[in-house]
């Protein structure tokens, strides 16, 4: 028995102290996966898998040692980072380190075995590409000449690339250089393909109602449907999507995310919410929220951070279009890097001296300030879900509703003045400023003149996505249904404030200059910030019917109204906005008079001849008022025969604000006002029908 135990041990110690043969360095892949390589290029594992087999060969360093400094790329922040979103990177590598598959791959240890028994094979796993590596082509159609689609990858990089930043432009064309010569490709070229029939989708969608577009003639001349064109390459992504999907790649993301724009703006709502959603889920399986240890290019993780970056874009806007709650859980923006394809062209900084600090030197200050805002946003609307608004209100409900719109307009601004001069619209029209400019565009290089026109594009973006996102921060409040009597005065003061807050921000989004979207595939963007800021300044006529606060807002919807109309041959939503805007303000008219003229003692005071409030003149046998309470002439239908008094009285007393003031005599409400939109916003859903 002794001898058994003795021999038994001596076998163990002989097996202890035989050294362990490892493989001096491990593939790429399998190091990732953490398993076990062998010395021969291309490895056992890799071969097995039709994966191909790289070996980054990096220097050791020592862990005293600090990293070698970056020649190629610098981190850029915005000026000031917000303290509300702080970033949270290092916290945030939760994807697949606590899941059942490492657990499993753990016990099973995988490394010592020298093969996987988990990968693909049990319920979570992420899987990995397909192993048929055979060649393919496409089903619906075929790629057109090369001169076709050189032409509309170029126009993609000038009308999408400065709006959504998703794609790495050098990387990208080098990749397309290499695609489009073929006609058939391997399997693990799915995810390049798909991606260059992507941006060849939006760039043919964005060029379509474009006439000067030079590129019309290339098609004419290789006798190609441009609009036929268009529906078979959505055809083909859709055919391949869930196979790319399977294969959980970056380029996976990015094919949804640029579809779930298409379908946005241009297709089907219902689509783009479903494509939207399998980009964020990708894009959770790929863990692109957080910085990625395995990849030796600063390149690819600048394409992960800056697909997240848009995913916490399109998450916050699909969540205010649908009315549907978020689907992330998560709101850090990454830091994106000063890469080859963002730098600012030095003429642009050394003819405007901005004073910001730090200098800007990479236009990724824009897309990080974008996806700030719409973060800031995701949360103010989680707030205001967390307070239950469908139940009716309270007392102690509407204050709760209150502070977090006091909250939310105070985080609003805190990120409005921290936006730099360079991307502040207000700062681009001072003085002059952009007419100036725009007169020396024509004998600047056209890079430049490309640059500036862009950035100038990209602050009128950030300053209408603000004053969308304050309108949004005072809806809930407006939307309330309260009685002027009963509720408490902090109450009636905070939705007069918050009227008047909305009114401005809608008025502010009237006067952007819409015209200046018309060739970018962002004039979509635009016209539905528009239609919304129309909505709103609705309102004021119909609660503060003949005052200088309506008059001003009549002209904004009128204004809204024409700009959309210039529009109507680019942008089916530009249309539809100054179609439904038209009957909206002949309703608000109308509504307007009505409430005027209502049979209400406190509402129509006796005349003061000392006042200088504005009176509504009426012309005897004339069928319209002209009223010229301001500068701005608002005419409005009337069918008496009498002078009418401004109803306007200041029962609040001259403490508060004018809104406060002028809303005094009457019981009606913003809230009710908003029921008189339903139908509208109702109407604009049913004419987003889809139309390809």
């Amino acid at each position: 028995m002794s001898d058994c135990v003795l021999g038994c041990y001596m076998q163990k110690g002989h097996r202890r102290s035989t050294p362990r043969s490892r493989t001096p360095k491990a593939c790429d892949r399998c190091r990732r996966q953490k398993l076990k390589c062998d010395p021969i290029r291309p490895c056992v594992l890799c071969t097995r898998a039709g994966h191909k087999c790289d070996t980054t060969v990096q220097p050791r360093r020592r862990g005293s040692e600090l990293p070698p400094p970056s020649t190629g790329t610098a981190s850029v922040e915005s000026p000031d980072t917000p303290r509300a979103l702080p970033d949270r990177e290092a916290e945030a590598q939760y994807a697949t380190g606590t899941s059942a598959i490492a657990f499993a791959r753990q016990v099973y240890n995988e490394e010592e075995m020298g093969r996987t028994l988990t990968e693909a094979s049990v319920p979570g796993d992420v899987g990995m590409a397909g192993t048929d590596d055979a060649l393919w082509g496409l089903k619906e159609t075929s790629l057109p000449p090369q001169e076709v689609m050189l032409a509309l990858i170029d126009a993609y990089f000038y009308r999408m690339q400065w709006f959504i930043l998703v794609i790495h432009e050098p990387s990208f064309r080098e990749t397309a250089q290499r695609i489009i010569p073929q006609t058939q490709w391997r399997r693990r070229d799915l995810g390049a393909v798909m991606t260059v029939l992507a941006v060849v989708t939006i760039s043919l969608q964005a060029v379509l109602p474009d006439h000067d577009w030079p590129g019309h003639r290339i098609l004419c001349d290789n006798f190609i449907d441009a609009q036929g064109l268009l529906k078979k390459l959505i055809a083909e992504i859709r055919a391949r999507l869930l196979d790319l999907l399977e294969d959980c790649r970056i380029e996976g993301v990015q094919v949804c995310l640029l579809l779930s724009c298409y379908y946005m703006f241009h297709s089907s709502p219902n689509m783009a919410w479903t494509t939207f959603g399998m980009a964020a889920r990708a894009g959770y399986a790929l863990n692109i929220q957080s910085k990625s240890l395995s990849l030796q290019t600063s390149v690819g993780d600048e394409i992960r951070s800056r697909c997240w970056n848009h995913i916490i874009v399109s998450d916050t806007f699909c969540s205010i279009i649908y009315g549907r709650p978020a689907s992330l859980d998560s709101t850090t923006v990454r830091q994106l890097d000063l890469v080859d394809d963002l730098t600012i062209d030095p003429w642009l900084l050394n003819q405007f001296s901005t004073g910001d600090i730090p200098l800007l030197s990479s236009r990724a200050v824009f897309h990080v300030k974008k996806a700030e805002i719409y973060a800031l946003a995701g949360e103010i609307l989680r707030r205001f879900r967390r307070l239950n608004l469908t139940a009716g209100p309270k007392e102690q409900d509407l204050e709760a509703i209150v502070q977090t719109t006091n909250e939310s307009d105070a985080l609003l601004s805190e990120w409005r003045a921290r936006v730099p001069k360079l991307y502040d619209l207000e700062y681009w029209n001072l003085d002059g400023r952009w007419e100036n400019i725009d007169n020396q565009l024509q004998t600047l290089p056209p890079s430049t003149k490309e640059q500036v026109e862009t950035i100038y594009l990209q602050a009128a973006i950030l300053q209408m996505t603000y004053d969308g996102m304050v309108i949004q921060a005072h809806r809930p409040l407006l939307e309330q249904k309260i009685n002027r009597f009963t509720s408490p005065r902090t109450v009636i003061d905070a939705v007069h404030r918050s009227l008047s807050l909305a009114t401005a921000a809608a008025l502010r989004i009237s006067r952007v200059p819409i015209h200046i979207f018309k060739n970018h595939f962002a004039v979509a963007f635009a016209s539905m910030q528009q239609f919304t800021a129309g909505v709103i300044l609705c309102i004021p006529p119909t609660v503060q019917p003949l005052t200088a606060a309506a008059h001003e807002a009549k002209d904004g919807v009128v204004r809204i109204i024409r700009a959309s109309r210039s529009l109507n041959w680019h942008d089916r939503i530009a249309r539809q906005t100054e179609q439904l805007l038209t009957e909206l303000l002949k309703v608000t008219i109308q509504r307007e008079l009505t409430h005027a003229l209502a049979d209400n003692p406190e509402a129509n005071p006796p005349v003061d001849v000392h006042s200088t409030r504005p009176t509504a003149t009426i012309r005897q046998g004339s069928s319209f008022t002209e009223c010229s309470s301001t500068s701005h002439s608002v005419v409005t239908p009337c069918t008496t025969d009498q002078t009418v008094p401004d109803p306007v009285q200041r029962a609040w007393g001259t403490d508060l604000n004018p809104l406060a003031a002028v809303m005094g005599p009457y019981d009606f409400l913003p809230a009710q006002a908003f029921q008189q939109l339903d139908d509208t916003f109702g109407a604009f859903g049913e004419c987003r029908a889809p139309v390809i």
